[in-house]
């Protein structure tokens, strides 16, 4: 029969040597502001002031050395008419994580799945939609080598819809 001085002093031993390895990834949050300028309809400009929140956490090894990278992004955008603020808004959310790794070549990979874009027009529908998980070679220029899910296009027919909306 194991004593209980000998199963505490085990698990002491264990619990040693996992935290001796382990190493606590720096964590923090960053947020801030984006606007972008998204169409000229005419006689006014569709904006999107968005609000960003990024959390991050950043993975070490035991000598101090970057071994990977995660990131949760969510966006809160809010469009309108540039020339009537008070006037109607579109309000869309995106949620994203991603994280870096390294291939058997030891080039860096992005990996990133979720819902990346999604601003419905009432009555219209879905305006602009991205959602799935895509993964990019960041030593060949950003090339995608998987992609799944539902990719838009960007077409102008969006745009159009989007000016009508606001007019």
């Amino acid at each position: 029969m194991i004593s209980w001085k000998t199963l505490f002093a085990t698990f002491a031993v264990l619990l040693f040597s996992v935290t001796a390895w382990a190493i606590k990834p720096v964590s923090y949050t960053d947020e801030y502001p984006y606007f972008w300028e998204i169409v000229d309809c005419g006689d006014f400009w569709v904006v999107d002031d968005s609000w960003e929140i990024d959390k991050i956490n950043e993975f070490y090894d035991k000598d101090g050395n970057f071994v990977r990278l995660q990131l949760i992004w969510t966006t809160y955008d809010d469009i309108y008419r540039d020339d009537e603020p008070e006037g109607a808004h579109l309000f869309g959310k995106s949620h994203v994580s991603a994280r870096t790794s390294f291939d058997e070549n030891g080039d860096e990979l992005w990996t990133q799945q979720g819902e990346v874009v999604n601003i419905t027009i009432p009555g219209y529908g879905p305006l602009f939609f991205d959602a799935g998980k895509i993964v990019y070679n960041v030593d060949d220029g950003w090339e995608i080598i998987f992609s799944a899910g539902k990719r838009h296009d960007w077409n102008f027919g969006d745009f159009e819809a989007l000016c009508k909306y606001f007019e």
